[in-house]
């Protein structure tokens, strides 16, 4: 078989595994309805073999054999030791089709809490139906108005209005009917949408957050060849500068919440004069000129004195060149 038990299939293995049985007439072995023969009879006042015993011997290896290879390494270590088919049979139905009350509550509350998230409808459906089932098997099947109820909560908000008009259907639609229709609009969706959405919000997110960190402060080195590499390694530090006030040049605040702020809003504003000496202040002009030359992008540069400029050379000549500008 290629299906193996496991805590989660029980119900596909054993329907799966049932018509197998028949089919090669060894049911009766695992149903219960057949018990082992004498070994012995009594021919002429003879104790003899049984043939019938040694017929049923060789089906209970078979079934013992066909119950053991449909097993799993987990449901395996539940029968180590038992030598009967039937009492294997009962082992794994009792360890897998639990019917206490905590298992109903279990069930009950996964299939309320299911959600379809980014799988596909199909798969949703599938493990939707699986719990169903399991609900079904141990006595407690999930009534058609809760199983749509829930189906529908599971679906998300992406399928709102589909939900909103399947649950304004009277009678309720059978599971499988409405598995179908919400595949259909499945389809229907991607038909309009194209991609998912979840995955182009995926990518936006993670967009947001190279950028967010290679504008950061990180410990790195200036780039390696990818944008979100070198804008990494611009940072000093782990640590974020703090907060600096333009008011009163400090740090710890900014100048909004200065604690001078009035102060500085009641001083008068600047005089041309004020900000010409402040000028004058900062560029250290003198009455022999200011130190320093604006840069006209020339090659060459005439001044009034030869101390201004790093080389000189004499002129020769004794004519005066004159220019128009």
């Amino acid at each position: 078989m290629s299906t193996k038990l496991t805590s989660d299939n029980y119900l596909i293995w054993r329907d799966n595994i049932q018509p197998l049985f028949a089919s090669l007439q060894l049911l009766k072995h695992i149903d219960g309805s057949s018990s082992s023969p004498s070994k012995t009879i009594t021919v002429e006042d003879k104790a003899v073999s049984n043939p019938d015993y040694a017929k049923w011997a060789d089906s209970e290896q078979q079934a013992i054999l066909l119950l053991k290879s449909s097993l799993s390494e987990q449901a395996a270590a539940e029968v180590i030791g038992i030598t009967n088919a039937r009492q294997i049979w009962v082992a794994l139905e009792a360890a897998y089709s639990n019917s206490s009350v905590e298992r109903i509550h279990v069930l009950r509350d996964s299939l309320r809490q299911l959600t379809k998230g980014t799988s596909s409808v199909s798969d949703f459906s599938h493990k939707f139906k699986n719990l169903c089932d399991q609900l079904a098997a141990i006595g407690h099947p999930v009534a058609e108005i809760d199983k749509t109820h829930w189906f529908l909560c599971g679906l998300g908000p992406s399928y709102e209005t589909f939900s909103t008009s399947i649950r304004a259907n009277t009678p309720t639609l059978p599971f499988r009917e409405l598995v179908n229709k919400t595949e259909s609009q499945e389809l229907f969706l991607k038909s309009l949408h194209g991609s998912p959405a979840p995955v182009a919000f995926h990518a936006q997110q993670n967009r947001s957050s190279s950028f967010q960190q290679g504008r950061g402060r990180g410990s790195g080195s200036r780039g390696s060849g990818s944008r979100g590499v070198y804008a990494s390694g611009r940072g000093r530090g782990s640590a974020r500068r703090p907060p600096h006030c333009q008011l009163c040049r400090t740090n710890g605040h900014y100048a909004s919440s200065c604690p001078n702020l009035h102060a500085y809003a009641n001083q008068t504003a600047p005089t041309d004069e004020s900000l010409a000496k402040a000028f004058h202040a900062q560029c250290h002009v003198t009455e022999n000129g200011p130190d320093w030359n604006a840069d006209s992008g020339a090659t060459d540069h005439m001044a009034p004195e030869c101390a201004d400029l790093n080389q000189t050379t004499p002129y020769p000549g004794s004519a005066n060149k004159t220019g128009t500008r």
